[in-house]
C-alpha cells in the first residue's frame, strides 16, 4: 500500500466536548487526541477475567485507564518515563483496507514526548501475538503509525524486577504526601556511591517514614538512580546524574 493511501485511511477520536471527530491519519492533529476522551468503554463486570481500573499519573496529574495488569504496569512506564508529557488511553480508532481486508483497530495508548515524537502502543500477551490473525492487525497498525512518523510498540511486559520495584518506588509520585522540607534534606545527604541504607542514616530529626517516603521520591524523580533490574534493598547503591542524563527505567 503506498504512503498516501496509508495516510488517508481513516481515524475517529473522542474531542475534548465527548463529540466523535472523524478525519484521517494525515490530517489529525494530536494535541486534539490528547484532549479528548476514550473511544471505547472500559468493561466492569463481576466475575470478569481481566483487571480493568484507574491509575493517577504524576506526570500529567490526572487517571488514565487499563484493563488489564499488564496495560498497568505498561502506563507505570510511561509515567516513570522523562520524556513522556502525556498519555491517553484507547485515543482512537484506525480503519482502512489492507490487501483487501476491512481493518479496524484501537490501540491501547498514545504518547507524547518532550521532543515533540509521538508513540502508539498495543498491549497484548506475546502468546496471543502469535494468532495471525491478531498479527495481522498490529502489522498493519504498525505501518500507518509509521507512515505518520509516530512510533509502533506492541508491549508484552516489563523485566519482572524492574516492574516490582517500579511499583514499589511508586509510592513516591504523590508530592501532596511527601514532607519537602524532608525531601531537601535527604537529596542534600545523598551522593553517588552511597546506599540507601546510609542515607537514611545521615538524615535526623524527621520521621523514619518521612525520610524513606522521600528516598522512594528522590528515585523515582530520578533525582537519583540505581539499578532497577536489582530488587532495591537499603544496600542499593545511588548514582546521582547530571540533569541531562536522567532517564527512563529499562524495560
Amino acid at each position: 500500500m503506498k504512503h498516501h493511501e496509508l495516510l488517508s485511511s481513516e481515524l475517529r477520536y473522542c474531542g475534548a466536548s465527548g463529540e466523535e471527530v472523524v478525519t484521517t491519519l494525515g490530517d489529525v492533529e494530536v494535541a486534539s487526541i490528547m484532549a479528548g476522551s476514550p473511544v471505547r468503554e472500559f468493561s466492569w463486570r463481576p466475575r470478569q477475567g481481566n483487571y480493568p481500573g484507574w491509575l493517577w499519573m504524576a506526570t500529567t496529574g490526572t487517571l488514565v485507564g487499563y484493563e488489564s495488569l499488564l496495560e498497568r504496569d505498561r502506563v507505570l512506564l510511561a509515567d516513570f518515563d522523562v520524556s513522556v508529557t502525556g498519555i491517553a488511553s484507547q485515543p482512537l480508532w484506525l480503519s482502512g483496507r489492507d490487501e483487501g481486508t476491512r481493518r479496524r483497530h484501537a490501540p491501547d495508548y498514545l504518547l507524547t514526548c518532550a521532543d515533540t515524537s509521538v508513540v502508539v502502543v498495543d498491549v497484548k500477551p506475546a502468546s496471543m501475538c502469535a494468532e495471525p490473525e491478531v498479527a495481522e492487525v498490529l502489522e498493519w497498525t504498525g505501518r500507518l503509525c509509521r507512515s505518520r512518523g509516530w512510533r509502533y510498540e506492541v508491549f508484552h511486559g516489563g523485566n519482572a524486577v524492574v516492574m516490582a520495584n517500579l511499583r514499589f518506588l511508586a509510592q513516591g509520585r504523590r508530592s501532596m504526601f511527601l514532607d519537602e522540607e524532608c525531601v531537601t534534606v535527604v537529596s542534600a545527604a545523598g551522593r553517588s556511591g552511597m546506599t540507601l541504607g546510609q542515607i537514611e542514616g545521615r538524615v535526623s530529626g524527621f520521621d523514619p517514614l518521612d525520610v524513606r517516603a522521600s528516598i522512594l521520591a528522590m528515585l523515582w524523580r530520578q533525582t537519583w538512580t540505581t539499578d532497577l533490574r536489582r530488587p532495591l534493598s537499603r544496600s542499593s547503591v545511588i548514582t546521582v546524574p547530571a540533569k541531562e542524563e536522567r532517564c527512563r527505567a529499562a524495560s
